[in-house]
């Protein structure tokens, strides 16, 4: 057994595990990154995510972040020291119904009071030049110029290099099993080598594994671990679709890569194994998820599948992350239940992560408090993480 002492802990090298240790450490802390695997891997969120950069269609509670984030996203690549495929093409959400359109107009005021202020609604004419294949039931739409797209398992090692090259250290290959508590609050944690790490402050951002490591200090996240399902085609005609599209009425998130390729999210599940490392593609969420993509852009069509995989991700009970301290709980920080939408704020996420480990003000978090978890009914909750609901909030990337 092995003891080793930092300023911060991080369990877990995803996106927002690694840009909160990139920041702690430009900060000067000395930081640690516990990791079961390797950043950016399968079965994890941050190697399965559709990559989409959006502030559209956010949560209020989100915007703060995600405005900061966009922002951050203009010179990520310069920062980052990495190509990231990043590409701010815009994002649209279409209304295909008579109810949906009325409903957009009402959502982009919406959008625009929540302080988007270059979101705007476009009517078919406008759409038909962004996008001049989208199908005749298109009516109107929530257009954002400033969204995109990037790679998320390029951007998750690119962080972690980042946070070395700060003098972080990540130790990969270390599966965090327990907490270490002492009194009221987390000092460490523990190794299923048997192996104890101390800190000062311990910043818990393992995904969907997140639950059974609070688990240790009787903490129950309000979470499950959710597999959605993701395909990519054959090349089609590149620069068919610049802009990441939805629609209110489907569970989609549609964009093209530069080599012609569609690569499809939404969110359509697939099953995960008792390993709760494993998974399985279900056959009717592929039907479900190509139906969706070739219905909104029928050139998608002229592709075929070329890959199917799902990833693992923490679904949170009100689709919203749990980041911050926990009350009750020193030492102890959040960043989890990104539900589906975690990967484009994760820069500001990291940023304002090291905020709370240094005891600076977050405003900008006030909303995502973990303080949420003792707010809800425990009756809720049991049937929350039993029934495993499916959330439309996935459904755009």
């Amino acid at each position: 057994m092995s003891r080793s002492n930092f300023d911060v802990l991080v369990i877990g090298s995803g996106v927002n595990g690694g840009f909160s240790a990139y920041h702690a450490a430009r900060n000067g802390l000395k930081v640690c990154v516990l990791e079961r695997a390797e950043p950016g891997v399968e079965p994890s969120a941050s190697w399965a995510s559709a990559g989409g950069v959006r502030r559209l269609g956010r949560h209020v509670a989100e915007v703060p972040l995600a405005i900061e984030a966009i922002e951050r996203w203009k010179t990520l690549e310069d920062e980052l020291e990495a190509d990231l495929k990043y590409h701010r093409d815009g994002m649209i959400i279409f209304a295909e119904t008579d109810e949906d359109a009325v409903a957009m107009e009402a959502f982009v005021r919406e959008q625009n009071e929540n302080g988007l202020d270059d979101v705007r609604l476009i009517d078919r004419a406008e759409a038909l030049q962004i996008v001049p294949g989208i199908n005749d039931r298109v009516i109107n739409g929530s257009y954002s110029p400033s969204d995109g797209h990037a790679h998320p398992p390029s951007t998750t090692r690119a962080v972690a290099a980042a946070a070395q090259r700060h003098g972080a250290e990540y130790r990969n290959g270390v599966r965090v099993t327990e907490l270490i508590q002492q009194g009221d609050r987390v000092v460490g944690v523990r190794t299923a080598e048997g192996d104890e790490y101390f800190a000062d402050e311990t910043v818990l951002a393992a995904g969907a594994w997140s639950d059974e490591i609070a688990g240790s200090i009787g903490l129950r996240l309000p979470i499950y671990m959710r597999v959605p399902q993701m395909l990519l085609t054959t090349p089609g005609v590149p620069g068919t679709l610049k802009p990441v599209l939805s629609s209110r009425n489907r569970a989609l998130s549609l964009k093209q890569l530069p080599g012609g390729e569609f690569f499809i999210g939404g969110g359509w599940p697939g099953e995960v194994g008792e390993d709760r490392l494993s998974y399985t593609v279900l056959p009717s969420s592929v039907e479900g998820s190509w139906a969706a993509a070739t219905g909104l852009l029928p050139a998608v069509a002229e592709t075929r599948i070329a890959q199917s995989w799902c990833g693992l991700e923490a679904q949170s009970i009100d689709g919203l992350p749990f980041i911050g301290r926990v009350p009750g709980v020193d030492g102890l920080v959040l960043a989890v239940g990104s539900s589906g939408h975690g990967f484009a704020i994760s820069p500001a996420v990291g940023r304002a992560v090291a905020e709370v480990v240094m005891g600076r003000p977050t405003p900008q978090l006030d909303g995502l408090s973990p303080a949420r978890i003792f707010s809800f009914d425990p009756e809720a909750v049991d049937k929350f993480i039993n029934e495993r609901p499916i959330h439309k909030i996935l459904s755009i990337g």
